[in-house]
């Protein structure tokens, strides 16, 4: 044990001599461990903020797409499913073709332009988190009053010139006349709804009548979303369920993993490519190293010292040499990915286990760097040191 203690002691002492040589000689183990750490956090990281993102929005959605047959009453009963907070029925007027749309009145004018018209029941506005940049929502007594009314698109407003909703503005689509009530700035879904004009149902029954195919767009609770997909299409269409399909979100940890893949194989080939620049730095100064010291490895055989007691010596240095390598480099790490996270608004993800494994990872890599050194510092002999 002693003479362990001893060599610990004069390895320090060789690595504290020459500071200079030694982050030289650390600098590729540095790179290493801080590449390793900081493509692992980033890895962690940004997997974590896309399933949060992922599971805010898209793992909450449940689209259902049925025939045009399907009506409110059929979107109460499945908004009464445990797990449904919100449930709205859209669709695309006349297939989606864009229809003529022109300001006030009349249906022809030097403002008429062709626009995508989308029928929406009320609740489907709560549901694609619509959110209003100028005058109001309409309601459930729209249709039960039959008000022709509408809603514009922010982009669809701004290519009729109609900058708000104030003083009722009039436009006419395929000659029916609405009166604008208000206009949507953005949405968490149907965003292509903002290109457009958006109408409650009974207004786009009288204009393109009621045989295009209807969606219906679920907002879940959180997990629910799978259960919801297999459930909806019975409480849609209760005696027809398999003219329903529901199109439902992966799940999120399959995406985890999906994200995972890549950024995996990209911190593999980095830590990779840095161990193979730790393991040249420290095997090539160590080999310089044992070269120069010819003179004080052979005086050290003629005073006693054996083959293994010099190269356990010198693979000693190169471990020290590789652990602050490995310190330096975590240390690096962590603060990068602290940063780089920061930057993108991201909550930096660190795996606890990685961090504490990483300097001795730079160890692992010193020792196998100091082993050839070693070996040939360990066929010294007194004689030879004393020749050269």
């Amino acid at each position: 044990m002693s003479g362990l203690r001893s060599a610990l002691v004069e390895a320090a002492t060789s690595i504290v001599r020459q500071p200079m040589r030694t982050l030289l000689c650390a600098l590729g183990t540095v790179v290493a461990v801080g590449a390793f750490t900081t493509t692992n956090g980033l890895t962690e990281s940004a997997s974590n903020a896309v399933s949060a993102s992922f599971n805010e929005l898209r793992a909450t959605t449940v689209e259902f797409q049925g025939p045009s047959t399907l009506s409110e009453t059929d979107v109460a009963r499945l908004a009464r499913l445990g797990g449904v907070t919100r449930a709205g029925l859209v669709w695309d007027l006349d297939h989606q073709q864009p229809l003529p749309v022109a300001v006030g009145p009349t249906a022809s004018g030097p403002s008429q332009t062709q626009l995508s018209v989308t029928a929406m029941s009320p609740s489907a506005l709560a549901a694609i988190g619509a959110v209003l940049s100028s005058g109001r929502f309409y309601d459930i007594g729209a249709d039960l009053h039959h008000q022709m009314v509408a809603l514009l698109g922010s982009a669809a407003a701004s290519q009729l010139g109609i900058s708000s909703s104030l003083g009722n503005p009039a436009i006419n689509v395929s000659g029916i006349v609405l009166t604008v009530v208000g206009i949507v700035s953005s949405s968490q879904q149907e965003s292509q709804a903002l290109l457009g004009v958006i109408v409650p149902p009974y207004v786009a029954g009288v204009i393109a009548g009621n045989r295009d195919p209807r969606r219906v767009i679920a907002r879940t609770a959180p997990g629910a979303a799978q259960l919801i997909g297999r459930q909806g299409p019975a409480e849609l269409d209760p005696y027809q369920p398999g003219q329903v399909t529901a199109e439902v979100p992966p799940n999120p940890t399959t995406l985890r993993s999906q994200v995972q893949a890549p950024l995996s194989t990209l911190l593999s080939v980095l830590s990779l490519a840095g161990l193979g620049i730790g393991f040249l730095a420290i095997a090539a100064v160590t080999i310089m190293s044992v070269a120069q010291r010819r003179s004080e490895i052979g005086l050290r055989r003629a005073v006693g010292y054996s083959r293994l007691e010099i190269a356990r010596l010198i693979v000693l240095e190169a471990a020290g040499v590789g652990m602050l390598g490995g310190i330096l480099g975590t240390s690096i790490g962590v603060l990068a990915t602290a940063a780089i996270a920061s930057g993108n608004h991201w909550t930096p993800v660190m795996n606890t286990t990685l961090v504490l494994a990483a300097p001795f990872l730079g160890v692992a890599v010193g020792i196998l760097a100091g082993c050839y050194p070693a070996i040939r510092a360990a066929r010294i002999t007194p004689m030879a040191a004393l020749r050269s």
